[in-house]
């Protein structure tokens, strides 16, 4: 929602206030039909509109068209105080009441009804998509079905099984339909998901699709994890514990028939999620232990997938050259703003079987123009494919999204009968602040926050930077958008302001994001102001920029900035190295326990010398040792990094090489000393930076580094899961040490 104030127009004493809701989930379009057609009935009372203005039911109601006297007599009615009954008045009025209270119980018990306002069918409750579990005690979670999402009806042993779009499926299952029909209960709606079970009990929805075409009747298994209605009483508002509590005495836990209760598990979101993905499931969904059930999608329902899955619209599709009457690939899309956008193809996962059911029921589909609203040219001459309405879904799983939004390496899964194309647009995964947890910030957000109040980083009001398009994506393969990243930032202040506080700058822009230009820019510019930056102009007549509070770092983040990089001298005394960095950079078929090795080779080298080092992963495939001085020139300071990169390749010419050339690094590690110059850069500690999953170069301490995995371990959508784990800063001593470089005797020792 969003609360807008106007200027006060002549004669209104106050300032007008516009509130506007915004689009989400349940915004109707242009082309929908009216709301009050489509759902004529109160939500309060479930009466129609005829039946208000008769007053039928139980509730009063204001009328607007009637003298303000009459309403205010009836509201004066409805509340009066009842006159004192006689005895016999009471006892009249207790039989009556326990006639129509026996009358009402017998007409439930014959008719069965699932509720005393139950509808016809309850639009079912969605998942929005994370790319992080939500943790804290008032979640659960439970597995992630791959099958159809399916609510069951019972009404006097009578079932219904509708689909979420309300269609009637129950001659599909019919196994579940007697399961059903079976349970110790005279009315019930259930929701839950059939599916077929592999031979490790993990659902398979190719293995469902393949049992619904051979039209088998006893496959099927229903999991169940909600509740509805039962026997009459409305269980909506209730939380969904309760639910599940009554879930449980319906359908007993450990029962392993056709119907089956769904497990929940109160442990660490990301605990039970590695769990599921290490013996193959889909995913997770959690839940609020407090929620209602509510159709639609909300925040209080979130799927976490354990690898892309995405739902597509078939477009058009190739032959196949191999067999007769069988597809190749399909050509598929998605929706948005109601434009059909290209994907790309499909051309693996069908079995011969499949790929002529496809052939079959798309070459009936035949269209000339193609539907799609784009398509690259190289698509468009294409002579083998031919082009179909596009109302066929697919579901798929790939390995990603091209810098072009085209799927990577997709395979088919099986067909969606479930629903509409219209439907279809591309899973996003949104942040984790996004109201995951409890409307509080986290500790290091709180730290930011007093961080950037304290004198010690001149920090001023963040609010002052406006985020133009705060929606725009930045990294599309994981959907962080510009907001995310300012917001990451945020969080991270308190640790990134001592590594990047007064440090010349240079930066990587991506205007549009990673699927965009990027480029390297060192001064202001279009598009990058100096306004709320530090600069200053150097020696040989050129700008130096350096941010001096987080709102420096902010304006930074509405320019495109997706990596920020720093000299390893302060902006005060170009002059003057105070940060050595050694990066540790692998070649092809190098080993990550190899660059963990390498790393502790510099420390111990440097360790022999009597200085202490750091070590942070690079965002990219390597590592940083960065040894902290007291403050040499950049002479001094090159020839000693040299000196120390020389004996590690000296020591181990098979391990380690000196040169930037790629012929010589496969198989090797290049240690890259050459950063360590007057305009040299290396990237920032706690920066983004600028490839596929929003990777962060992370500082870790040595002796947690030997439990990394690689150099991008850590991304804007986990680091704050690792720093709210972090009893102190790993670089917690960096600025302390002011360490002095070896005299010319040492150097030659190690040199």
């Amino acid at each position: 929602w969003h609360l807008v104030r106007m200027h006060s127009r002549e004669r209104e004493g106050k300032e007008p206030w516009l509130l506007i809701k915004a689009r989400d989930d349940a915004a109707r379009g242009p082309d929908d039909p009216d709301i009050l057609e489509e759902k004529p009935l109160s939500v309060a009372s479930g009466r129609s509109m005829p039946e208000i203005a008769q007053g039928k039911g139980k509730k009063r109601v204001w009328h607007s068209n009637r003298p303000v006297k009459e309403n205010f007599k009836a509201l004066l009615k409805s509340i009066a105080p009842k006159p004192a009954k006689t005895a016999r008045a009471r006892a009249a009025t207790r039989d009556k009441s326990t006639r129509a209270t026996r009358k009402k119980s017998a007409k439930r018990t014959e008719e069965d009804s699932p509720g005393a306002h139950a509808p016809a069918f309850v639009p079912p409750s969605l998942a929005t998509l994370r790319a992080e579990p939500p943790t804290g005690s008032e979640w659960v979670h439970e597995i992630k079905f791959d099958g159809y999402r399916i609510q069951a009806q019972l009404a006097n042993k009578q079932v219904r099984l509708l689909t979420r779009k309300g269609l009637d499926w129950t001659s599909k299952f019919p196994n579940v339909e007697a399961a059903v029909a079976a349970l110790p209960a005279r009315s019930a709606f259930l929701d839950g998901e059939v599916v077929i079970e592999d031979e490790k009990g993990i659902s398979s929805f190719s293995g469902l699709q393949a049992a619904l075409k051979a039209g088998e009747a006893d496959a099927f298994v229903y999991y169940v994890f909600d509740l509805l209605y039962l026997d009459g009483r409305d269980l909506l508002d209730q939380t969904l514990i309760e639910r599940k509590a009554a879930l449980q005495q319906l359908i007993p836990r450990g029962a392993q028939g056709p119907v089956r209760y769904s497990e929940h598990f109160g442990k660490s979101g990301q605990v039970v999620l590695d769990q599921a993905c290490k013996i193959g499931l889909e995913g997770i969904v959690s839940k609020r232990k407090d929620a209602p059930y509510r159709s639609g999608r909300f925040e209080t329902f979130i799927k976490t997938k354990c690898a892309n899955e995405q739902e597509f619209v078939v477009g058009g599709y190739s032959p196949s050259t191999a067999m007769y009457n069988a597809i190749g690939a399909l050509v598929v899309g998605y929706y948005q703003d109601k434009r059909l956008l290209y994907a790309g193809r499909i051309g693996t996962g069908y079995t011969h079987a499949t790929a002529r059911e496809l052939w079959r029921r798309l070459n009936a589909l035949q269209i000339e123009r193609r539907p799609f609203d784009e398509i690259p040219r190289e698509e468009a001459r294409r002579k083998d494919v031919r082009w179909v309405k596009p109302t066929m879904v697919i579901d798929s799983h790939f390995r990603g999204w091209t810098a072009d939004n085209l799927v990577r390496q997709a395979a088919f899964k099986g067909i969606r009968e479930d629903k509409p194309p219209e439907e279809v647009v591309r899973e996003v995964p949104v942040m984790a602040h996004r109201g995951t947890s409890a409307p509080k910030r986290s500790q290091n957000e709180r730290e930011a926050a007093k961080l950037a109040r304290s004198p010690r980083t001149a920090a001023s009001k963040s609010d002052d930077v406006r985020l133009t398009h705060p929606e725009r994506v930045y990294w599309l393969d994981v959907g962080v958008t510009k907001e995310d990243l300012a917001n990451y930032y945020r969080a991270v202040w308190r640790w990134m302001a001592p590594q990047l506080i007064g440090r010349p700058l240079a930066m990587v822009r991506c205007p549009d994001g990673t699927k965009g230009e990027c480029f390297f820019q060192k001064h202001a510019s279009a598009g990058l102001s100096e306004k709320n930056l530090k600069m200053v102009i150097d020696k040989n007549r050129r700008q130096v920029l350096a941010v001096e509070d987080l709102e420096g770092l902010l304006s930074l983040v509405q320019a495109g900035v997706l990596e920020v990089h720093v000299r390893g001298s302060r902006i005060e005394r170009l002059d003057i190295c105070n940060r050595i960095v050694f990066d540790i950079d692998p070649g092809e078929d190098v080993g990550w326990g190899e660059v963990v090795g390498a790393a502790r080779d510099v420390r111990a080298r440097l360790a022999a010398l009597e200085l202490l080092s750091f070590v942070k992963l690079s965002g990219g495939k390597g590592l940083h040792v960065v040894l902290p001085t007291a403050g040499a020139d950049w002479d001094t300071t090159k020839r000693f990094a040299g000196a120390v990169a020389s004996s590690m390749q000296r020591d181990y010419p098979d391990r380690y090489v000196l040169k930037m050339t790629k012929s010589l690094r496969r198989g090797k590690i290049f240690i890259d000393y050459f950063r360590n110059s007057l305009e040299q850069t290396s990237i920032c500690a706690y920066s983004t930076r600028a490839r596929a999953g929003a990777p962060v170069s992370a500082p870790v301490s040595w002796e947690e580094l030997g439990r990394t995995k690689c150099g991008n371990q850590y991304t804007v959508l986990n680091l704050g899961k690792r720093l709210d784990s972090l009893k102190q800063d790993p670089w917690k001593e960096m600025d302390r040490l002011k360490q002095k470089l070896p005299d010319a005797r040492q150097l030659r020792q190690v040199g």
